[in-house]
């Protein structure tokens, strides 16, 4: 894998809160944003990052990396259902290969920009079978965990703040109704130029959730210490100003009534 360091955003250094410094043994200077597909969590925690200076980890994007970069390859689990060990030989050996990094918003994969494929159907359809490969989980863990020993950060996931980074100082669940993220997703697509049915994204969300939540290693669950938040209706201003609220140390307004912020929905 490459220097973790560019797997991130970063704001100007001088505008950062002081991290925990690369003696720290366990990263604790992160703001962990955990909850399902569509609950609005890469675009909360873009801005989230850039309101306080922190650095952004999108881990959504590095599994959806891999999970291209094994499709590509021709290794996707789906496609090595008959082999004895499942691919899980190749698909490792692929996974030392692959070198992630981040720039200018774009993901790239061994220096190529691959962020244009991240959202496709195909990787849509693979990549909670990848996610649930525990040596794919602990090589990104590994990743994620070295870039914010660099420096605060805010990290969106399904495991941040459940096992990633235990120790975060900061535990926020997303959340949003399953109709809600269908239609989000469907919002996105069409900013991307595609028309997809928003039945169909509705019953991938669901497949997914199920997938996620059950799956034996890291599965998608809500810390005990984090602050669960329903996005449902909420304008992201909304969902950010509760946010920063909560790292400032004044708690969140649970009411979540600033509706009405031109930032727009989700």
């Amino acid at each position: 894998m490459t220097d973790s360091d560019s797997l991130t955003e970063r704001t100007d250094s001088s505008e950062r809160a002081p991290g925990t410094g690369s003696s720290a043994a366990v990263p604790t200077d992160v703001v962990a944003i955990d909850g399902p597909s569509g609950a609005g969590k890469s675009t909360i925690a873009r801005l989230l990052a850039q309101r306080l200076g922190y650095a952004f980890l999108d881990t959504g994007a590095m599994y959806r990396a891999i999970t291209w970069h094994f499709l590509e390859r021709g290794i996707a689990p789906s496609e090595c259902a008959g082999e004895s060990d499942l691919g899980h030989t190749r698909m490792q050996t692929a996974l030392v290969d692959a070198e992630l990094g981040f720039e200018a918003g774009n993901m790239l994969l061994n220096g190529r920009d691959i962020s244009a494929h991240l959202r496709t159907r195909e990787v849509e359809s693979q990549v909670s079978a990848v996610s649930a490969l525990s040596f794919v989980r602990a090589s990104m863990g590994d990743l994620q965990r070295g870039v914010a020993m660099q420096g605060p950060v805010v990290a969106e996931g399904r495991d941040m703040g459940s096992v990633v980074f235990p120790g975060a100082r900061w535990k926020v669940y997303l959340d949003a109704a399953p109709s809600e993220r269908a239609r989000r997703r469907c919002q996105d697509f069409e900013r991307q130029g595609r028309k997809v049915s928003e039945v169909d994204v509705l019953e991938e969300i669901m497949v997914r959730d199920r997938l996620d939540s059950t799956r034996s290693d890291a599965p998608l669950k809500q810390a005990a210490d984090a602050l669960y938040l329903d996005t449902t209706g909420l304008t992201t201003a909304a969902v950010i100003e509760q946010l920063l609220a909560l790292v400032a140390g004044s708690g969140s307004d649970s009411s979540g009534s600033d509706t009405s912020s031109p930032r727009g929905e989700l």
